[in-house]
Formats: structure tokens, sequence, C-alpha cells
């Protein structure tokens, strides 16, 4: 590097602006790691010569290493402007987008560079991860299989490749394409650690800690290796164990919002209830921050803009105004209703209420300080006398779901009026409801929905019905909330293995009593389906059951009323028809308790 660097800097001593001593000088910066040094000299050269494809790319790449990555995105679309036929430009482009979080568009640069150059081996591989962060399973296998045919030779892409097969539940073959990456390179720790996930799937607990403990070895800094065996040793049932590993993992990854959420999972496991909501409010703040205060909605909010659904600003702007209007937050966050009710004004009168939109970034600055931010996060604490109603038959409710096939049972007055009047009111009041799906909210631990009162309700559940639940532990605990204008959730079955539902909303608000619940088909989903089939693949599922000739269950809705079922059985929400205005707004609790190997 001396002799070069000796060379440049005569030149530029004679010609300070001589642009291409300054970019090849950056260049050279660059390349020993020195980006900050590199930096000026880039830009000097970019602004000597704006025109020049090649040097905004150098210069895109050194705000990239940076970690300045909104700067690099500016140099990168105009060096792909200005070459509009060379593929690394391309992506480095998309590179750069999917590590600002920007996937979607990732994929869009990853397949203009593919459509240059489709032997961009990097951009096959990049392009086939990003497929996978946004929910095209089938997509990223397709695409990491072509990046392996691209380069047999390459453990990182059979590796990837494996931990796509996971996600699509063909895990022979996932697990023939990550012993494959271990042959080729022994030291590779992801491929093990992908590894221990497909064997944590087909249940061989020998295997699945080996294959952790050796990818730990390997690397003991794995954040996720750690964190990964402690959610193994929890489905295991060993739950002290599953505490060291999670911890370790948030020693190295204090900021991991689902790493915190996980060791959550294990205190609940353990009975251990305060130290579980510990976890789970740690983790909502970290990914949505302290609960909002008057004098930070003036601040500036430097938030990545992300698409907003009409029908989230309604109820968020609903809810702010209810909650002004009873003294339970400062009347100042109003003027969030109002903004959230003119950016609604400002959009297309024809934009589907349930389709996110892209707002420009004036509008996105408009409602980046306050959205999906806490205004008001009030307590849910347990209910002294117990939650779930004692007068229960709780011997016939057993008996009724043993003896029901398909295992159903329906089970009315099964809260208490004090719990469902509290949890009803936290369902209004929280603001947690940041979850967008089609046509309604979702609430989730990690939210925010963690509370004293729900945890008590599963608890409750488990000890009063041991002959459904068994061994089956708390998996997941969320609830949704309904527009009504809008439907619910389309048919799918769930990964556990007994599902609890239960309806919060007063029967005032629903104007069908003969609808309005659950529908339940009697087919089970397939077992050699996998999860993303068996849960969002419509087209399939509808011709499974048409083909087994289902004859489904309707479960009218009721207040307080719980339906407890086999959670491989297909249901969805029934065809809903609720009164207009905040507090008819349909609200279920959902938890589903075991895994679906466990059943």
């Amino acid at each position: 590097m001396a002799p070069a660097a000796a060379l440049y800097q005569r030149v530029l001593r004679q010609r300070p602006g001589h642009a291409d001593a300054l970019h090849l000088f950056g260049v050279l910066h660059a390349q020993a790691g020195a980006l900050e040094e590199a930096l000026p000299l880039l830009t000097k050269a970019a602004r000597r010569a704006p025109r020049n494809a090649g040097y905004l790319n150098d210069l895109a790449n050194v705000f990239n290493g940076l970690g300045r990555l909104d700067e690099a995105v500016v140099r990168y679309r105009r060096a792909a402007a200005l070459a509009p036929a060379n593929a690394d430009i391309r992506y480095n482009f998309g590179h750069a987008l999917r590590a600002a979080g920007r996937t979607v568009d990732a994929v869009e640069w990853f397949e203009k560079a593919l459509a240059i150059r489709p032997d961009h081996g990097s951009a096959q591989s990049e392009l086939g991860l990003a497929f996978l962060e946004i929910g095209r399973a089938e997509d990223a296998v397709a695409a990491l299989r072509r990046a392996v045919a691209l380069n047999e030779d390459a453990a990182v892409g059979h590796s990837d490749l494996g931990n796509a097969l996971q996600v699509i539940g063909a895990l022979e073959e996932a697990e023939v394409s990550l012993r494959r990456a271990i042959d080729l390179d022994s030291q590779l720790a992801a491929a093990r650690a992908n590894l221990g996930n497909v064997l944590q799937d087909l249940h061989r607990v020998e295997e699945t800690e080996a294959a952790y403990g050796e990818a730990i070895a390997l690397d003991p800094e794995y954040a996720a290796a750690h964190a990964n065996l402690g959610n193994a040793l929890r489905r295991f049932g060993r739950e002290d164990e599953a505490v060291a590993s999670l911890e370790r993992a948030l020693e190295l990854k204090p900021e991991n919002a689902t790493y915190r959420a996980n060791l959550g999972m294990v205190h609940v496991a353990r009975g251990d209830v305060a130290a579980a909501l510990d976890c789970f409010g740690r983790a909502a703040e970290r990914r949505h921050g302290p609960p909002l205060t008057p004098d930070r909605l003036t601040q500036r909010a430097e938030r990545p803009a992300i698409p907003v659904a009409p029908f989230k600003l309604q109820h968020d702007a609903e809810q702010i105004r209810r909650l002004c209007a009873e003294g339970r937050i400062d009347p100042s966050f109003g003027k969030i209703a109002d903004t959230y009710e003119q950016v609604l004004a400002a959009l297309p009168c024809d934009a589907p209420p349930d389709e996110p939109i892209a707002l420009d970034d004036r509008e996105w600055r408009r409602i980046a300080p306050a959205y999906n931010r806490p205004l008001h996060l009030p307590e849910a604490p347990a209910a002294a006398e117990g939650a779930v109603n004692p007068d229960l038959d709780t011997d016939d409710i057993e008996r009724a779901y043993r003896e029901s096939a398909p295992n159903l049972v329906v089970v009315d007055d099964f809260l208490t009026p004090d719990a469902l009047e509290r949890l009803w009111r936290f369902c209004l009041d929280a603001t947690v409801w940041y979850q967008v799906k089609r046509g309604y909210l979702g609430a989730y631990l990690v939210d925010g929905f963690g509370t004293a009162l729900s945890l008590q309700i599963a608890g409750e559940l488990r000890a009063r019905l041991p002959a459904i639940f068994g061994p089956h532990r708390l998996e997941q605990l969320w609830a949704y909330k309904y527009d009504s204008g809008l439907q619910g959730i389309a048919t799918h079955a769930d990964f556990a293995a007994v599902n609890v539902n239960f309806w919060v909303t007063p029967d005032e608000a629903n104007r069908d009593p003969a609808s309005g619940g659950l529908v339940v088909h009697k087919a089970h989903a397939p077992s050699d389906w996998a999860f993303r089939t068996y849960n969002a693949d419509s087209a399939r599922m509808a011709r499974f059951l048409e083909e087994a000739g289902d004859e489904p269950v309707t479960v009218p809705y009721r207040r307080n009323r719980v339906v407890i079922f086999d959670s491989d059985l297909f249901h969805r929400t029934g065809d809903l028809d609720f009164r207009p205005g905040y507090e008819n707004r349909r609200i279920n609790v959902t938890m589903l308790f075991g895994n679906r190997g466990e059943r």
C-alpha cells in the first residue's frame, strides 16, 4: 500500500482536484479498512466527476460500510441510473436496501442484477435470503437452489438452502443440505446451528443439543445458537438450562427483543410470572420505545418509513380520542388523532382500508413521532379471587373434549365477571395494537399484551383442565381486534397442540347472533404439510377440504364464550357484522398450548 499511497499523495500535491487520484487513493484506504479516511477522498472524487458511476458506487460502498445506509442508498441509486447495464451496482444497491430493512425494495434490485448477469452468485444468494425475510419461502428455496447450482462447493450456500427448506417443512432434505455444508466446511458454525433447528423440528433431542453445542464450540459468541439452544431446552422441559442459554444470548445481543421475549416464555414455564412480565415489558420497550410524553411529539423522529393501513390509522385515532375524553392521557395527544385523520383524508378515496399504503416523506414525518409508539400502558393485575369461573364443571368439559370427534368443546361464562370486564377494558385502553393484519390488528406478548391477568388465565386453564392440556405449556398468547367494516382471519391451522379462543366484546355489538364467532372444520391438517401450507396456502387448503367433503362446525359469537379445540383443525373467523364504533370492535384472545409434534 505504501508505494501506491506515496504516488497518489505526490499527484494530489501537484493537482489537488485530480479525480482519478482522489478516487484511487480513497479506494486504497477503503481496501485497508480505513473507511473514515477514505470517505472525504471519495466524496471529493464524486464531486469532481458527478456522472462517474464507478466513483459513486465506491463512495456508496464506504457509506454502507460505515452504517450510513440512507446516504449509501442515494449514491447507489444515482450510480444505477448512470450505468444501466452494471449488475454489480444493482447488487450493491439491493444489499444496502436489505441492510436498511427495505427488503421488498431489495428484491427488485437483486432481480435487476440477475436480469443483467444470471450467474451473479451473490445476487442470487441474497435474493433467496430476502425472499425468506419477507415470507416467500418457496421462492427463497428456488433462488437458493440456483445459487447452489452456481457454486456447488460453497458451504454457506448449502447452509442457507437448508435453512429455507426447514421453513417450508422439507426437513429431511434440509438435513441433507446442512450436512453437505458441514462436510464442505467443518468450521461453519451457522450450518451446525441451522442443523440444530431442523433436528429440533424432527424431535431428535440429543442430536439437537449436540448440533447447537458444536456451533457454540466453534463460535462461543454466536448469540443465535445460544438463543435457539435455550428455546430447545425449554421445549425439552429443561428450564433452568434454558434460562442460562438465553441469558448468555442476551449478554451478546442485549438489544434483541425476541431473545428477551423467549426468556419470558421460559419464566412462564417455570411459573415465575414477575420475571416473565419483566422480560415481556423490556422486549416491548425495545421494539416500540418507552411511553410517549407530550414533549416528544414535537421532536423529529428519524424512523424508516413503513406502509400504513388506513383502518389502522382510523383505529388509533378513535382510541386516542377516547383516552383523551376519559382523561387517561394528556389532552395534547389529541393532536395525534387530528394528524392521523388528516393523513387519512389525503389518501386516495378508492384505497382499500386494509391494504398498507406507502406514505410520501412529508406525510410519514407527520405521524412518525407517535405511530406504533406506546401512549398508554395500563396495569392488568391478576384477579385476587381467580380469573376462570370457579363454577365451571371441569369434569364435564374434559369429558366433552375427549369424546368429541374432532376434539372441540364450547364453554360459556368462561371468566369471572370481574376478570372479563378488566380484560376488555385493558384491550380498549392499552395502545399496544401494533401488528397490522388483513382487516384486524394484533397485540402480542412482545408488544405489551403480556399482563399478569392474561398469564393468570392461561395458568388456571392448565391447572383446571389437566386432561385436555396435560404436559402442553403455553407457547403463544395474543389478542386480535377487528374493524367493523372488514372480515376476519381466513382458513388456517396452527403449529400447536391445543387452541383456546375466547371473546370479550359485549354481545350488543354483534348484529348477527348466529355468526361472528368461529368456523371449525372437522378435517385435520395433513401431518406432512409444512407450517406455511396449513397456515397460509388458501388455495391448497380449499382443495383439501373440498376433497374431504368437510362439514364445518359453526360456533356463534358470544361474549365470554371460549372454544377449546385441537390445533390441527382448520378454522376461520365467522362472517362478521358488528356495529360501528370503537367499543363495538370484535376482540378475541387466543392462546396456543404445546407443539404440533407433541399431539
